[in-house]
């Protein structure tokens, strides 16, 4: 059973990275850099449950992902989790931690279902990487994915797009 749900949530993973869309990069984030992550905005789908928490969830993905690659640190988020988090106060935030960049988003979508169901599992972000130091957008991510399998979670799809603009920057 272990291995069959490791062989779907791989095909998950292989099925999303084939659909993802581009990250809109406009200059490097060096390897090594300090890179701040504040938990991202829950989604707002008026109705939808799964919403709460997703953005801690998203946050989180990043931060494993991003960590990989730079020195990563998670904040607290400074408002409530259904707020918008300006990028003007992630940046303030962030610079008094003293790092170099700050991601900051908000989850568009997060729908969790019942394993072998007909409907599937779906996840968005909308996502900035900025630089703390100036405040300019140094890359940006958008979509809204579902899941490839019934075996995937929302969950899978985040660490999916999670890895991808790690690989991107």
């Amino acid at each position: 059973m272990r291995n069959a749900s490791w062989i779907a949530a791989a095909a998950l993973v292989l099925s999303a990275c084939s659909s993802l869309s581009s990250v809109v990069r406009r200059e490097p984030v060096p390897s090594g850099a300090q890179v701040a992550v504040i938990p991202f905005q829950d989604c707002r789908i008026a109705g939808q449950e799964d919403c709460a928490g997703s953005g801690n969830k998203a946050g989180n993905a990043f931060a494993t992902a991003l960590g990989q690659k730079y020195r990563t640190v998670l904040l607290s988020r400074p408002v409530s989790a259904t707020e918008r988090l300006a990028d003007a106060d992630a940046i303030a935030l962030a610079r008094q931690r003293g790092v170099m960049y700050v991601v900051n988003g908000e989850v568009d979508e997060y729908y969790d279902v019942a394993s072998f169901t007909f409907r599937a599992d779906r996840a968005g972000v909308s996502v900035r990487v900025l630089r703390v130091q100036d405040g300019s957008v140094s890359a940006s991510y958008s979509q809204t994915m579902k899941a490839g399998s019934n075996l995937g979670s929302p969950d899978d799809i985040l660490r999916s797009m999670a890895e991808h603009v790690r690989d991107a920057l």
